[in-house]
């Protein structure tokens, strides 16, 4: 398929949005420095599979009801509120230093997972995303496959963009900082989790 304009703009767009700091990246952080790169990186997986249901969503028009729907939009948007709260709170509750090692403090694969999944599913936005920006870069006659491009590109990017992170964070939370700053810095993220709950609770569509 050729590369035209629309779909390097397309591109540029998903650059911008992924590497802007928001709930997923703050979680990919907080599993980082809590429990290592391969915890980040299995969350970073849930938050791509989130990303490709958001996509499939949109696509059959869940999506829409989600942005012409006050209601539902309020629902999700205080569950993906809850839920980021939940996860800020468990950071700051964490008594043991934060050590890849200790099984106290790692999710585990299947919990990290599941918190990157939860993270996307539950934050409305990433569903506005595609409702309303993706169609912008498609024309009536487009075939099927630009659509299915232009997501492979997105996961992709996103992938590549939050597993490089989580590894990069992971490496100097372990290096001579020490535990104390790391769990200074697992707290910090905590907050900021709570911050960010916070934020889409009260702010308005």
């Amino acid at each position: 398929m050729e590369l035209d304009a629309g779909l390097l703009a397309w591109i540029a767009l998903s650059a911008l949005l992924i590497v802007t700091p928001g709930p997923d990246t703050a979680l990919i952080i907080r599993n980082a420095l809590a429990s290592g790169p391969r915890a980040s990186t299995m969350s970073a997986l849930g938050v791509a599979v989130g990303i490709l249901a958001w996509a499939t969503a949109a696509t059959l028009g869940v999506g829409v009801l989600l942005e012409r729907s006050s209601t539902a939009f309020t629902i999700l948007k205080l569950a993906g509120a809850a839920y980021l709260c939940y996860l800020g709170l468990r950071s700051l509750l964490l008594k043991a230093p934060a050590d890849a090692a200790d099984s106290r403090t790692a999710p585990g694969d299947r919990g990290a997972w599941g918190q990157g999944l939860f993270s996307n599913l539950l934050n409305p936005k990433t569903g506005a995303f595609f409702v309303t920006v993706m169609p912008q870069f498609i024309v009536p006659g487009d075939p099927a496959t630009r659509l299915v491009l232009m997501v492979a590109v997105f996961e992709a990017m996103l992938l590549a963009w939050l597993i490089a992170y989580g590894h990069v964070v992971s490496r100097l939370g372990r290096s001579g900082l020490g535990w104390r700053v790391r769990r200074f810095m697992t707290r910090l993220t905590g907050l900021v989790l709570i911050g960010l709950g916070a934020r889409l609770a009260f702010e308005r569509r």
